[in-house]
């Protein structure tokens, strides 16, 4: 599941990400990234993980058909997980991807999260 959050600024793009993603859980994701791209030419991104079984093939498919070809429009990426291992994948991310700056937090650690998306 995918809850669209509140951010404290309109080019940050927030979600909770819990349990499995569905392909009904990116379409609605998608459609608010489109209309934060018709206002900005560069979007952050704020993903709060606390529990994640993993993703179906068609929620994938939707998330790489859109993300891709949006790749360097994507600025910076705060993901706040106490997951280890996601914490991990953050650092690999920001070694494979140069242009987008992508920074693990812990759960704790929201609202420093947030401030390093404002600046």
């Amino acid at each position: 599941m995918i809850e669209i959050l509140e951010m404290p600024a309109d080019f940050i793009v927030g979600i909770r990400v819990s349990g499995k993603i569905e392909k009904d859980d990116i379409l609605p994701l998608i459609d608010s990234m489109k209309l934060k791209f018709d206002q900005h030419s560069k979007l952050s991104v704020y993903i709060e993980v606390e529990s994640w079984e993993g993703i179906t093939v068609s929620a994938l498919w939707e998330d790489l058909k859109f993300g891709l070809p949006h790749l360097k429009a994507i600025n910076k990426k705060a993901v706040v997980t106490d997951r280890q291992w996601l914490s991990r994948v953050t650092e690999w991310a920001d070694m494979l991807f140069p242009g987008i700056k992508a920074e693990p937090f812990g759960l704790q650690q929201k609202e420093q999260a947030l401030h390093w998306l404002m600046n």
